[in-house]
């Protein structure tokens, strides 16, 4: 789930797809079987315009130590380019499938 605001109790209906460039954008992963491993792969991807088939780009990939003993993660990232993306988590034991994906846009 996407936020323009810190993810908390108060803001967590609070979900969005649609964000600014340059703004920063929240985001959780609430996870009720919980974590197998105590890291996660994070990665964005953008989908280009400019290719035939809008081809896609691994935009940021980042690897994060998280508390097994919660059932959650979050954490935001900042874009400057504008467009269509999508991220996708992964469990270090499964990087073929993520635990979850999900889009959202950037615009100016």
């Amino acid at each position: 789930m996407f936020n323009n605001q810190p993810v908390t109790n108060q803001t967590i209906n609070n979900a969005g797809r649609n964000f600014k460039a340059g703004e920063r954008v929240y985001y959780i992963l609430i996870n009720e079987e919980g974590f197998k491993d105590d890291y996660i792969r994070v990665q964005i991807v953008k989908k280009e315009e400019k290719t035939n088939h809008w081809g896609y780009k691994v935009y940021r990939s980042n690897d994060y130590q998280i508390d097994t003993s919660l059932k959650y993660f979050k954490s935001y990232f900042v874009l400057d380019e504008p467009g269509y993306y999508f991220m996708q988590i992964f469990s270090f034991d499964d990087f073929d499938w993520p635990i979850i994906r999900n889009d959202f846009w950037i615009k100016n």
